[in-house]
């Protein structure tokens, strides 16, 4: 890139420091949560909308973002799908624009380890009660985080017909992380070890990413199925975990 612009390579690297820092400076201004009631209810009538589903803050995933090996514990990167990662969890809204980013986690991190590390799990409480997210099976099911049903082929029509429901809903996260790829190849390989860069290069893409959607630059990327499995063993089945039973049991009967 530095020989293309008839720079010299440090400069090319100055630059990029700049621009990103640029970009996270107004990521809290781009990447916004659904806090306000008018939001909430914009949100939630647009995914309405799209399923039948009410009360539907955002679509929640991980992605795996490709690195070259580290130096310091490079076996922590080394995913389940033999490369080098970090892992960028995400929600987003119906229009695919994220609403939350969080990146840094080692690819060999399990995605509900990840969410268990984030601030959104910290702080739950910004999803009120009778609102909640979807995310797939790698993630517990909460009373504010909403999962499928396990098929262990002894699922009710009833349960299948909530899984084909609940999977075309939160497929938008999944777009979303296709669409975010495919605008910035970088995030394909990166060839830095840096990794403050690596974090703010990823945040800054998403940055961009929602500018572009604000400016209706959408187009079509093929559907990707990067589904884990989450370890019941994670996470205790508690008073959380109950409740989320007990909404999605509604949320099946109300199909």
């Amino acid at each position: 890139m530095a020989d293309r612009f008839g720079i010299a390579k440090s400069s090319f690297h100055i630059s990029i420091r700049r621009v990103s820092s640029g970009l996270l400076e107004i990521m809290q201004e781009v990447i916004t949560w659904p806090e306000t009631p008018a939001k909430m209810n914009e949100t939630c009538q647009q995914f309405g909308e799209k399923s039948e589903f009410q009360n539907i803050l955002g679509a929640i995933d991980g992605s795996h973002i490709p690195i070259k090996a580290p130096v310091q514990q490079p076996q922590a990167y080394f995913n389940r799908k033999k490369f080098y990662s970090i892992v960028l969890l995400a929600c987003c809204n119906s229009k695919m624009e994220f609403t939350y980013v969080w990146t840094g986690n080692p690819g060999s991190t399990h995605d509900a380890t990840v969410l268990r590390f984030s601030d959104l799990f910290q702080n739950s409480n910004k999803i009120p009660n009778g609102y909640c997210i979807l995310g797939d099976s790698a993630f517990p099911i909460m009373e504010w985080l909403i999962t499928p049903f396990r098929d262990c082929g002894n699922l009710t029509q009833q349960q299948r017909r909530f899984n084909y429901v609940h999977s075309k809903c939160r497929q938008v996260i999944e777009r979303a992380f296709g669409m975010l790829k495919c605008r910035f190849r970088r995030l394909l390989r990166f060839d830095s070890c840096n990794m403050h860069m690596l974090v703010n290069s990823v945040l800054a893409a998403c940055v961009l990413h929602n500018l572009c959607m604000l400016k209706s630059d959408v187009f079509e990327v093929p559907e990707v199925n990067d589904a884990e499995i989450c370890d019941d063993a994670l996470f205790a089945r508690d008073g959380q975990q109950i409740r989320g039973i007990q909404l999605r049991q509604q949320m099946m009967n109300q199909l």
